[in-house]
């Protein structure tokens, strides 16, 4: 936040009083951040509530409304600086731009680099789709002042009107950028299923678990940037409901470990009737059934949720920023 008003202020006074318009639309872009950064603090907080009364299934979808937001604010940006920047090509009103734009020009490349960085980890190690969607706006800016960088120098040089060319680059990515984010909001939003290297993995994970004969149907939704996984698996029919319950619990912690990116799991057991089933009993030794070890409170048939500590680091993340 504090980066976003420092480098507006800074962007906004230097393209001013030396006469760029990249650099202004720069400024404009940083403006439109702080606007970002309140929207994406305040998702990250709705986000990390715990599942209610009103919202069984968690608040986690905040996060991806709150990306649709900073998308149509960064849209919305491109959009209005690229109209400047095309009637100032188109009225010839053009001013060579001082040596002072530059240098601020550098300074918003490596604090908006550095920025993407940081942000761009915190969001990959949460999984966290809205501070994805901030990093890519500070790529954004990264891509944009450098473009800005361009035009200044060759406006410099004797071409003056590669600085409002530069500028109208700079605010056709901006509005590509916005485009993008925006769409992954929406995949997000309508309960889009993941790619389906990720659905045959699952399906690989759960039948490669001791006890499961088959997969018979996968439903599977993106949360933000993680999967929840509904699942139907065939076990032999002559096993007990313990037995069963103890395969489905196997299938679920598999899933939950060797699939970072699911975050949870609904299993239901159906017997396998349709297929020729030879043994009639659970190999108890290479399952490792042990009903004393199993917790009365976890059952297969509840979806496990390990969005509690995602939600700690979420408010951690959002607090540093």
């Amino acid at each position: 936040m504090l980066t976003n008003i420092v480098l507006t202020l800074l962007r906004g006074s230097v393209g001013f009083f030396a006469g760029s318009t990249a650099v202004l639309v720069d400024a404009a872009n940083s403006a439109s951040d702080i606007v970002a950064t309140v929207v994406v603090y305040v998702g990250l907080k709705l986000a990390g509530n715990p599942p209610d009364e009103t919202h069984h299934y968690g608040h986690a979808k905040y996060e991806s409304v709150a990306a649709k937001i900073v998308a149509l604010l960064i849209m919305a940006t491109g959009i209005s600086l690229g109209v400047k920047s095309f009637l100032l090509i188109k009225t010839g009103n053009i001013e060579v731009p001082g040596t002072l734009a530059i240098w601020v020009t550098v300074l918003s490349i490596v604090a908006k680099e550095c920025a993407y960085r940081y942000v761009g980890r915190a969001g990959q190690r949460l999984r966290s789709s809205v501070l994805l969607a901030d990093a890519a706006n500070h790529r954004s800016d990264v891509l944009a002042s450098f473009a800005v960088l361009c035009g200044v120098l060759g406006a410099q040089l004797g071409y003056p009107a590669l600085d409002p060319l530069a500028g109208l680059t700079v605010s056709l990515y901006i509005t590509y950028t916005g485009l993008k984010i925006y769409a992954q909001s929406i995949r997000e939003l309508i309960d889009e299923a993941p790619s389906l290297p990720v659905l045959n993995d699952i399906t690989r994970i759960a039948e490669g678990t001791c006890g499961v004969l088959s997969v018979t149907e996968i439903k599977a939704r993106l949360i933000s940037s993680r999967v929840l996984v509904d699942l139907k698996i065939c076990v032999n029919p002559f096993l007990t409901v313990a037995e069963g319950h103890h395969i489905a619990t196997l299938a679920k912690r598999a899933l939950l470990e060797e699939l970072p990116i699911v975050e949870s799991v609904l299993v239901h057991v159906n017997p396998c009737h349709h297929m020729a089933v030879v043994d009639q009993s659970i190999d108890c030794t290479t399952c490792k059934f042990h009903p004393h070890d199993m917790p009365e409170e976890e059952t297969a048939d509840e979806p496990t949720n390990t969005g509690a500590a995602r939600r700690d680091g979420l408010r951690r993340n959002s607090q540093e920023k």
